[in-house]
């Protein structure tokens, strides 16, 4: 049951990373400019800060990923989580839609699994994705106000 699990988590935190992040963005790019536009403005913010931190803050993740660069080292730094940040971003940015509850209790289960994900696979813990959920948050409202 254990590998089963893990399969299922390491699949629900892609919904979190890069590769999905930017195939929105494409996929926008077709459907709407300005919408492809904030995702790549969302995804600047959340670098920038999450690369000032990392400058000047490093905490190793749970599983202890191992470095032999600086660039590296700021890959190997969990503080905070860049998955929670965009994971959190893309909640956020869902509500430009006009859509369902359900629609939207599907995208909090989904926002809520990928978390959960990222501390079940030991790559972050709860103070992590905290302040990726708050980066995400940060990186929404910039694009807002």
């Amino acid at each position: 049951m254990g590998k089963i699990m893990e399969k299922i988590f390491e699949e629900m935190t892609f919904l979190g990373g890069l590769a999905f992040y930017l195939f929105l963005i494409i996929l926008f790019l077709i459907l709407n400019v300005n919408y492809s536009l904030r995702l790549i403005l969302g995804l600047a913010i959340i670098y920038f800060f999450t690369l000032i931190i990392r400058l000047f803050y490093f905490k190793p993740r749970p599983d202890k990923a191992k470095y032999s660069s600086f660039i590296e080292k700021l890959d190997a730094s969990s503080f905070p989580s860049v998955h929670a940040a965009r994971i959190t971003f893309l909640l956020l940015f869902s509500f430009l839609f006009s859509l369902s509850l359900p629609f939207y209790a599907g995208i909090f289960a989904l926002f809520l699994a990928v978390l959960y994900s990222r501390i079940y696979l030991l790559k972050h813990d709860l103070a992590d994705i905290i302040a990726g959920v708050i980066l995400g948050m940060v990186a929404s409202l910039s694009l807002i106000l």
